[in-house]
């Protein structure tokens, strides 16, 4: 939080990295995060099913790859009484549609009816994949809506979005710095976000190092590289879930801290980070 001043309502934040950077494993993290805080969250992954988000995002809160293979109904009932049970958490079924005006709407629902102030959405290539017609302009206008629809809501959205391949030698698989200009498709994407995060990690090393960049930070222009972190992509997996211990209930000053105030969150950092 040092150089974003925590997460405010009303901002649109773009994460962008190459293909099999981690932007899907970060947001899950993320969602957990402030599922653990208690916040209403809204989490749309267009490219799987509500079955596999779910079960992406109980494998990253109790460390259990539940995503993976098969399991018996009592650790999945266990896992479920540990995460989802107490979570709120919203997903929306698209049954493989992603009809953009569908999508809005359903944000839209997300954040007035159900009260849901922080949604992901994940990806924006495949919110466009199903029109016709010159792709810059599809982006132009897709970020224009999720712009109106962010300050309309007041929500926080978090919009993954992908890189176009690099001109040089090195390319984003191998580590290469990840610049604005890469953003997949429309200028749109960088202008009208307020914050731009990129991933760079060298899927060729064995340590597994991935760094988190801040691109664009339109409340205090800072900038810079955030992080260097190790993604939870491996699982240490216990023997049983009964290992598995609820974190002890938040303080009453610990929760007034865990509220939004003046557009800002000022709760805990996110230790899995």
């Amino acid at each position: 939080q040092k150089l974003t001043h925590g997460c405010r309502y009303g901002e649109l934040t773009v994460i962008s990295a190459g293909t099999g950077q981690g932007k899907s494993t970060l947001t899950r993290q993320m969602a957990t995060h402030f599922l653990d805080q208690k916040e209403r969250v809204g989490y749309i992954a267009l490219e799987e099913s509500n079955r596999r988000t779910a079960l992406g995002l109980m494998s990253v809160a109790t460390g259990k790859a539940l995503h993976l293979g098969e399991h018996t109904k009592e650790t999945l009932q266990e896992a479920y009484d540990y995460t989802l049970k107490d979570w709120n958490l919203f997903l929306y079924d698209h049954f493989g549609s992603a009809d953009p005006d569908i999508i809005y709407s359903r944000i839209e629902y997300m954040a007035l009816a159900l009260e849901t102030k922080i949604i992901f959405l994940d990806h924006l290539s495949i919110l466009i994949s199903g029109l016709d017609g010159d792709e810059r302009r599809m982006l132009d206008t897709t970020m224009t809506k999720l712009r109106a629809l962010v300050e309309r809501t007041g929500i926080k959205l978090f919009l993954v979005s992908h890189l176009r391949r690099t001109q040089t030698d090195k390319n984003h698989e191998e580590g290469a710095r990840v610049t604005l200009g890469q953003l997949r498709g429309s200028a749109a994407i960088s202008q009208l976000a307020d914050e731009v995060w990129g991933l760079e990690r060298n899927q060729m090393e064995t340590e597994d190092m991935t760094v988190l960049r801040l691109l664009k930070n339109r409340y205090s222009g800072e900038g810079g590289v955030v992080s260097t972190m190790k993604l939870r992509t491996q699982f240490s997996i216990p023997a049983q879930t009964s290992e598995l211990k609820k974190p002890n209930p938040p303080s009453k000053q610990a929760k007034k801290k865990a509220k939004f105030k003046d557009k800002t969150y000022a709760g805990k950092p996110n230790a899995r980070l």
